[in-house]
């Protein structure tokens, strides 16, 4: 981990001053200091502080409890970014990671464009559709993704998330449609995404 951004993370977020963390670490400010620019490493004992101080509920960011609660939802969610021309898994729920479909994904790994027939389609959509600046509200996905020869069909919500750093995230929500009920629901909405924007009613969207 990158103490020195952890620290300079934790004091933006906070807005005190390195000798007022320092003293909360039980080290001087010249020390601090060194670790923010990256000259310094913190010892093990300094490590576990810094550790413990911006993981306390009281001392985390509203999108670092965001973090939080996708990790431990027993639902499929994911948080993701996006990274050149795909999108890049930031956040798995407890949900996601025990899903068969998807136990060989981690953080960091790109979505599979190959997991559906119009996988690459629909992620150039979505990136295309204004979701990570700010112009939509949500996306209304549906797909049918095929892994190791077992199918599955999913109906997603994805809905734009930005941290307090400014930088743009996807959450995806996800439940199990049956082949049925994926059939009916492409027939009935005609394409797999429909966008709601701002200047759309409220769940009324546009389907692109």
């Amino acid at each position: 981990m990158d103490w020195g951004k952890a620290l300079r993370e934790f004091r933006a977020q906070t807005s005190i001053n390195q000798q007022s963390l320092a003293d909360q670490l039980g080290i001087s400010q010249p020390q601090v200091s060194r670790i923010e620019a990256g000259t310094a490493i913190p010892h093990p004992d300094t490590i576990s502080t810094i550790r413990a101080l911006i993981e306390r509920p009281d001392n985390r960011s509203l999108f670092d409890g965001f973090l939080t609660t996708i990790r431990f939802n027993p639902h499929v969610a994911c948080l993701v970014q996006p990274d050149l021309d795909t999108v890049r898994y930031v956040a798995l729920s407890q949900g996601f990671r025990e899903h068969p479909q998807f136990r060989q994904i981690d953080v960091g790994q790109t979505v599979r464009k190959d997991a559906s027939r119009n996988g690459e389609a629909l992620i150039m959509e979505t990136l295309q559709s204004g979701i990570f600046n700010g112009e939509v509200l949500a996306i209304d996905a549906i797909w049918k993704a095929e892994i190791d020869q077992h199918i599955n069909f999913w109906h997603g919500i994805l809905t734009p998330i930005r941290s307090g750093a400014g930088g743009w995230y996807v959450h995806c929500g996800m439940a199990p449609l049956s082949a049925t009920d994926f059939e009916a629901e492409l027939e009935r909405r005609g394409k797999p995404l429909q966008v709601h924007t701002l200047e759309s009613e409220p769940l009324a969207g546009r389907t692109v």
